[in-house]
């Protein structure tokens, strides 16, 4: 008895698609210079994170704060500042050979990170959903002409080790800075 090549073929197929799509950038480029003003640049101020007017969980930041209480409204402005402490953190540890002034200047590239979207997610035992942010990262020149943007997004699972969405997000900060890092020294390696 003869069997069919096609389960096997497309079993092949699956799993080389699936390292493909392994190996590629955690970011998707929405604009990019050409040639990169970046090559070779190490100076790069990092703004706080801009929340443009993000959406929580499918609702407005007013709309998802407006049924908690005044200490569930602090943790989440409390969230949201330790969470832009923590991508800042990530984008410079992960860049040693670059400097971060805490001024812009002139000859200092600036990025701008900007929340779209934030998914607290939970967790409740046997139910959890993970935390979610989506964010765009512009990186202007000093005198604020837009040179790149792209798009990052950040997926931190809930479970028993991290049942809190606060710490999800602080995770998420931290991702997002090593994503926007490895993006920024590609293009001042002179990659694309």
């Amino acid at each position: 008895m003869r069997r069919s090549p096609l389960p096997l073929l497309l079993f092949l197929v699956l799993v080389s698609l699936s390292l493909v799509a392994g190996c590629g950038p955690r970011w998707a480029i929405l604009a990019q210079s050409v040639p990169s003003p970046l090559t070779g640049a190490r100076n790069f101020y990092i703004e706080p994170i801009h929340y443009d007017p993000p959406l929580i969980g499918g609702k407005s930041e007013r709309e998802y704060l407006a049924d908690k209480s005044a200490e569930q409204r602090d943790s989440w402005m409390t969230d949201k500042t330790e969470t832009a402490e923590h991508y800042s953190a990530a984008l410079m540890g992960a860049s040693p050979e670059l400097l971060f002034p805490t001024q812009p200047a002139p000859g200092v590239f600036i990025v701008r990170p900007i929340v779209s979207f934030i998914e607290p997610g939970f967790y409740g035992g046997i139910v959890a959903l993970a935390t979610n942010v989506q964010m765009r990262v512009q990186i202007l020149a000093s005198d604020g002409r837009m040179v790149d943007e792209i798009a990052v997004r950040s997926l931190i699972g809930a479970s028993m080790i991290y049942p809190a969405s606060g710490t999800r997000l602080r995770l998420a900060g931290d991702d997002l800075g090593r994503v926007t890092a490895e993006y920024i020294k590609q293009r001042v390696a002179g990659g694309a």
